[in-house]
């Protein structure tokens, strides 16, 4: 028996809502969420829409910034999680952060 394929609206939904939601969603977990994410996304970046990336860019950066707040007060809860939580979502960043890397 073969296995259907998929089209890419099936897949990731009208507009690749799929990729936000499941962005949105990981972005505030811990412990192993934010890993496997992190993994799917840095591998299927080239993937996404240029709109997708650079929403997804926009979102961590703003959550890094909030998270070097909560950090620098003192709070035991933050936007990142834990240290190996943030750890995880650097890959994510490095994705336009690497010297010479360009991203729309």
């Amino acid at each position: 028996m073969t296995k259907p394929t998929l089209t890419r609206e099936q897949a990731w939904g009208w507009e690749e809502l799929m990729v936000v939601a499941a962005f949105r969603y990981c972005l505030g977990r811990q412990t192993y969420m934010p890993g496997v994410c992190v993994e799917w996304i840095v591998k299927m970046w080239p993937e996404f829409s240029k709109g997708n990336r650079q929403l997804i860019k926009r979102d961590l950066e703003e959550a890094f910034r909030d998270d070097d707040r909560q950090r620098a007060a003192g709070d035991k809860y933050r936007t990142l999680g834990h240290d190996c939580d943030r750890a995880e979502w650097e890959k994510v960043r490095a994705l336009w952060n690497q010297p010479g890397k360009v991203v729309e």
